[in-house]
């Protein structure tokens, strides 16, 4: 029999070494070590809220001088966990008088949010169209915008920002100043965003050339407004 009390480690929280979507279930794993007695009571909590162990293990199973204990939690992330935490506590007779002792994972290292993408316009004086993309909801903020025209980039944004909410995502608004095509029957823009690594999402516009003057009546606009076309894929 193995006499002697001795503190347990802070506890050790680890996560997935990847980011997962909203609805997808991760696991966290708690680690504390030399630890005497062996009874010991550990606990999860996800944002004060209790979660139950899914498997909890002591090492060694006989009598020794100290003791390991290791537990694993899962969690079905929740588009509004960027700001959660993951808490594992550990409370054993060495700590009387004292709290609990604590390790924490932030969600936000692990979730990953997929944007929406919406494309909008509005015609300007000029036989001209302003273009703007909304990326909204995201997270992490590592994104990449893309305008195409008729599948070629184009470089002239005109106008490009990022706000952070008050959940932790992000939105992106990205503008464009188009000529309405003078020559051609229509031009196709398209906004494709690159998210985290992941499979590119686009939106695409198709802009109709402007009305000749042979083609108008006095009830008709010279410009004709142009019209939306979505697409679940980028072009070609």
């Amino acid at each position: 029999m193995v006499n002697g009390r001795a503190k347990p480690s802070s506890p050790v929280v680890s996560g997935p070494t990847g980011r997962a979507p909203p609805g997808q279930t991760v696991s966290f794993t708690c680690e504390s070590h030399g630890f005497s007695p062996r009874n010991i009571v550990l606990k999860w909590f996800k944002d004060g809220n209790q979660l139950p162990a899914f498997l909890t293990t002591m090492n060694p199973e006989g009598d020794s001088a100290s003791y390991s204990v290791s537990s694993t939690a899962r969690v079905v992330l929740a588009p509004g966990d960027i700001r959660s935490q993951v808490v594992c506590e550990v409370v054993h007779v060495t700590l009387q008088g004292s709290s609990p002792l604590r390790g924490t994972a932030n969600l936000s290292e692990t979730i990953r949010v997929p944007p929406t993408v919406e494309i909008t316009h509005n015609p300007v004086p000029g036989n001209q169209v302003n273009v703007t993309c909304q990326v909204k909801k995201f997270y992490p903020q590592r994104l990449q915008l893309t305008w195409l025209e008729n599948r070629n980039i184009f470089q002239t944004e005109t106008a490009s920002t990022l706000t952070e909410n008050k959940d932790g995502n992000f939105n992106r608004m990205s503008s464009l100043l188009v000529n309405l095509p003078a020559h051609r029957e229509y031009v196709v823009l398209t906004c494709q965003v690159e998210h985290d690594g992941q499979p590119a999402v686009t939106k695409h516009l198709m802009l109709e050339a402007s009305v000749h003057p042979k083609d108008q009546s006095t009830d008709e606009p010279p410009d004709k407004a142009p019209t939306s076309l979505e697409a679940p894929t980028l072009l070609g």
